[in-house]
């Protein structure tokens, strides 16, 4: 468990030691949190949180990498839908009107085998795109995978998703991320080239894989 942490803080251990301007008790107000709460995470003892990424990555000036504590079990689930078996469950989607798309996962429709890429991602999920908001990065009927507890950098493809109230519903954008700001997200869908935000309040912007 401790190398498993370790990996998740690394590029935070890393961009401390390449820029001699960034501090632990600089990070520790970014993150609000006391500087022995810092000294406990880069030993590894205290596990990063998805918010806290985030906060990290631009007060770093950096991407963000490897995969983060959820604050709460909405991307854990239970029974199928979470089981280490060297698979990761895929759940239906369907599309909601300009550009939103609704997964279900109050069911696992399928399970594929993880990916190199997905190793220590433990909340990686997948679905089916059910329209061509992102063509021709993603067509309809291509699985799209994520792994919601790693935060996505402007420039990349990323997954703007609610905060459920309902867990067995997601409500999501999947977009080019323009920009991310401690208020905002945005971004546009290459498909119909709608122009999406979201609050940073109460969403997030997930990573995407490349096409799988």
């Amino acid at each position: 468990m401790l190398r498993l942490m370790q990996r998740e803080i690394d590029w935070i251990v890393e961009a401390l030691a390449r820029d001699r301007t960034k501090t632990k008790s600089g990070l520790a107000r970014a993150l609000n949190i006391d500087k022995s709460g810092v000294s406990r995470m880069l030993r590894g003892e205290r596990r990063l949180k998805f918010e806290e990424a985030q906060r990290a990555a631009d007060y770093l000036g950096v991407n963000p990498g490897g995969g983060f504590a959820e604050d709460a079990a909405d991307f854990q689930g239970e029974g199928p839908a979470r089981r280490d078996d060297g698979t990761a469950p895929l759940y239906r989607a369907t599309a909601g009107g300009n550009g939103l798309w609704v997964i279900d996962r109050s069911a696992v429709i399928e399970r594929r085998p993880r990916a190199p890429e997905f190793a220590g991602a433990e909340l990686v999920f997948g679905f089916y795109a059910p329209d061509d908001a992102m063509a021709p990065r993603f067509y309809t009927g291509e699985v799209v995978w994520t792994n919601p507890a790693r935060p996505a950098a402007p420039g990349e493809d990323a997954l703007l998703m609610e905060d459920p109230s309902d867990p067995a519903t997601l409500n999501l954008y999947l977009c080019f991320l323009e920009k991310k700001t401690a208020t905002q997200f945005s971004g546009v869908q290459y498909g119909n080239g709608e122009k999406v935000s979201a609050p940073a309040r109460g969403w997030r912007a997930a990573h995407v894989y490349g096409r799988g």
